[in-house]
């Protein structure tokens, strides 16, 4: 048989999708040549695009490494997403396995209470006043206690839950096992698709998250390094550069990368990271995705 030609809706699709994911691309491959680009090259190029760094120096990097706080953000940043992510796989897990079950007393209000909560909630005014009443503000565990239970992601695991046959379940309760050691092993080895979709959702949620840092964290090192990010490329006035460039040491300042090389690494060097963990987890994302979704 003979090659088959592209259509012309074909060579379309492909050109659409090239040019999107170029789109996608082309930020990161600008901000890894900012980083990299040395304080000349960028103002004599007026920092229009282009493909690779002007000059190149890791003088940026080492400029945000040695910063105030940086070092204490990321401990704040590892620790919830660490603590924040196994907690709530546990609880999630836990409680999706109950609604799993046909059998359990006002399944149905119960479901309605989650679902209700995806569409409403207290607002940010009540929850910072339960919160404070809990005793939480400032400090660190109401990173990881805030934002433990999504009802969101809790439904998808339910729903893959039930999707595994109750065969199986059956079958280990005639060998003498309860709820517990069904829940642990059986349930879960069988669910290591959708846990860990749901695992890196959540990982990448609390990577990431800094508003309820910047609201409920007084002290700043226990901030997350977003918050600290966040000063630095968004709030660009010259006291709070001064703030967070106050501890570079005795380099002259002819010797600094430019401001926008600094903001650029940080980002980088914020987000490499959780983008390292990705490939290891995405053979798991379609069949924990769509098996998830499929049961209702």
């Amino acid at each position: 048989m003979g090659k088959q030609r592209l259509s012309l809706f074909d060579i379309f699709n492909y050109a659409a999708l090239t040019i999107f994911c170029l789109s996608i691309l082309y930020p990161f491959v600008y901000l890894i040549n900012m980083s990299l680009s040395t304080s000349a090259g960028l103002y004599s190029r007026d920092f229009t695009l282009f493909l690779w760094p002007e000059g190149f120096t890791l003088e940026a990097y080492r400029k945000f490494l040695s910063m105030n706080y940086v070092y204490s953000g990321y401990g704040s940043t590892i620790f919830r997403t660490v603590a924040g992510t196994v907690l709530s796989l546990i609880v999630m897990s836990g409680a999706a396995y109950a609604l799993s079950k046909k059998y359990l007393p006002h399944l149905k209000i119960y479901t309605t209470i989650f679902v209700i909560t995806m569409f409403f909630g207290g607002g940010l005014i009540p929850s910072y006043l339960l919160m404070r009443n809990l005793g939480l503000l400032d400090n660190v565990w109401i990173l990881v206690l805030g934002p433990m239970v999504n009802a969101f992601y809790l439904l998808i695991i339910r729903n893959f839950f039930m999707s595994i046959p109750e065969e199986l379940e059956e079958s280990a309760r005639l060998d003498g096992a309860g709820d517990i050691k069904i829940f642990t092993h059986v349930i879960i080895p069988l669910s290591l698709p959708v846990i860990a979709t749901i695992g890196l959702w959540q990982a990448v949620n609390h990577w990431n998250a800094w508003f309820d840092s910047l609201i409920y964290i007084n002290s700043m090192d226990k901030h997350v390094i977003s918050v600290h990010i966040r000063r630095l490329v968004i709030e660009q006035n010259a006291a709070m550069n001064d703030q967070l460039i106050n501890s570079l040491g005795s380099v002259q300042k002819k010797d600094m990368p430019a401001p926008e090389s600094i903001r650029a690494a940080a980002i980088m060097v914020t987000i490499l990271p959780i983008l390292c963990v990705y490939p290891f987890i995405q053979r798991f994302f379609v069949r924990g995705v769509m098996v998830g979704a499929v049961k209702g």
